[in-house]
């Protein structure tokens, strides 16, 4: 029986391209590049900085949203202290009076909440675990406070507080321990084949991975793995997996 639930945030519970979009927007009132252009060359920064983290083993987690900011402003044409600023003001558009700003269904998933609902209904143990790039986990944490999210998590394990990256089986024990629940017991959700379900596998635990836009689910048993549309699937597979 599985009897927690361990979520990765950005596009599992939150949609990073809307925050990506809203940093293109400020960012193009200081530079003479139109919106487009500006987005495309955060997102292939984005990649290209995920890919290094997951192929480098000597990498200093700590330092790394400093070196992704840094190579990320050099890519823009702005200064670092520019593009601070500019992350900075993006997400203080997000969150203030969220409840009555468009950015909050731009960001937050509609089918979040009522996956929590369900989940919390039957005591089932939630937390996250999360990997930081252009901005510290504080920016995130804020973010699921003012959404009313981090009321369901027991605990919040990210990157640049614990030094360690997923897909890092260690990062995944760890989150186990906060609980006080064996990793046999777990699954963990989350939209990256290599950071969440590579890593979550490895370390014992079930995994879950979402794609919203999979025509179908499915579940591969002998792996301890289940194939999502829908964060609402995770339902079935605390049945199935567990």
């Amino acid at each position: 029986m599985l009897l927690a639930v361990s979520f990765d945030v950005w596009n599992t519970l939150l949609n990073i391209e809307a925050v990506y979009r809203k940093l293109a927007e400020i960012v193009a009132e200081i530079i003479s590049k139109d919106l487009l252009t500006i987005e495309r060359i955060i997102y292939d920064t984005y990649i290209k900085v995920k890919k290094y983290a997951l192929n480098n083993n000597t990498i200093e987690v700590h330092k790394f949203v400093i070196s992704s900011r840094n190579l990320l402003a050099k890519a823009l044409g702005i200064d670092y202290d520019q593009l601070v600023e500019a992350i900075d003001l993006t997400f203080s558009s997000i969150i203030e009076t969220p409840y009555m700003s468009s950015e909050v269904a731009k960001i937050l998933y509609n089918d979040v909440m009522p996956t929590l609902n369900s989940l919390k209904a039957i005591d089932i143990t939630m937390g996250v675990i999360g990997n930081n790039v252009f901005w510290e986990s504080m920016y995130t944490r804020r973010v699921l406070r003012v959404l009313g999210l981090d009321k369901y998590f027991k605990t919040q394990v990210y990157s640049d507080e614990v030094g360690i990256f997923k897909p890092d089986r260690r990062i995944f024990l760890e989150f186990c321990r906060r609980i006080g629940i064996d990793v046999s017991k777990v699954i963990h959700v989350g939209d990256s084949v290599a950071e969440d379900v590579g890593g979550a596998l490895s370390a014992g635990m079930k995994a879950m991975h979402i794609d919203r836009s999979r025509k179908e689910k499915n579940v591969v048993i002998e792996l301890g793995l289940f194939l999502a549309n829908s964060l609402e699937n995770v339902m079935e597979a605390l049945q199935r997996l567990g």
